[in-house]
């Protein structure tokens, strides 16, 4: 089987393919160009690298959020559009669980997004599994050490933003941050991730598949304060 997952969710343009069981191409890029003029041509280019026409591939993966509001439709559309096109499955995938997916530690993971204006996206998750203990949600940066700095517990720190915030964080003694290769890894995890549900039947349908917002967009917002 093979699969393709991309990711625009945050300041990053990544894709990757999977085949069978090993990650056979991943492209990263942070880069000052939106998603939308870089997107296709990073799948081109590693298709092409890989020998591979996007026919081949036999399943589609949708990083959803959170995260950028603008990021998550341009990429969420374009896995849509390709899947529709070529009449193949496709798979959602939380953000916040590609991420802490590469963290392997028996302490509890808490993935980060930036949300800009110190706020960031967040969930915990736990063990090999990566199950999810706590559901995303937005907070500010000292909220949130705050909140998890109470229950004397340890916890592993990993995202886009950890280096913004690294010296609050490790001002707790029961913080570590994962190392810094794991920040930008969501495309590759989230082809097994995505490998995963579909194997267990947790297809998506592609007419409502839709992204994953924990707040409301700033248009959207207005438009609700002018209807008021």
């Amino acid at each position: 089987m093979k699969i393709l997952a991309i990711d625009t969710s945050t300041t990053h343009s990544s894709c990757a393919v999977m085949e069978d069981d090993f990650v056979v191409g991943d492209f990263s890029i942070s880069q000052s160009m939106s998603h939308n003029e870089i997107l296709l041509v990073m799948v081109d280019e590693m298709l092409k690298k890989l020998n591979m026409d996007i026919e081949e591939i036999d399943l589609f993966v949708a990083v959803t959020g959170p995260g950028s509001f603008t990021g998550i439709r341009i990429g969420v559309t374009t896995i849509k559009a390709l899947a529709m096109s070529l009449n193949k499955p496709i798979v959602a995938v939380n953000t916040l669980e590609a991420l802490s997916f590469g963290v392997f530690s028996d302490k509890k993971k808490i993935p980060l997004i930036d949300a800009r204006g110190e706020r960031v996206y967040y969930g915990v998750y736990e063990g090999v599994c990566n199950k999810n203990i706590e559901p995303p949600a937005l907070l500010t940066i000292d909220e949130l050490l705050e909140e998890f700095s109470d229950k004397n517990e340890k916890f592993v720190f990993v995202g886009d933003c950890i280096n913004l915030y690294k010296d609050r964080i490790l001002e707790n003694k029961n913080f570590e941050i994962a190392p810094a290769c794991l920040n930008s890894c969501i495309s590759r995890n989230a082809c097994v991730i995505g490998k995963q549900k579909f194997e267990s039947g947790e297809i998506s349908d592609c007419f409502t598949l839709s992204p994953e917002y924990v707040r409301l967009s700033q248009a959207q917002r207005d438009l609700e304060n002018r209807q008021k």
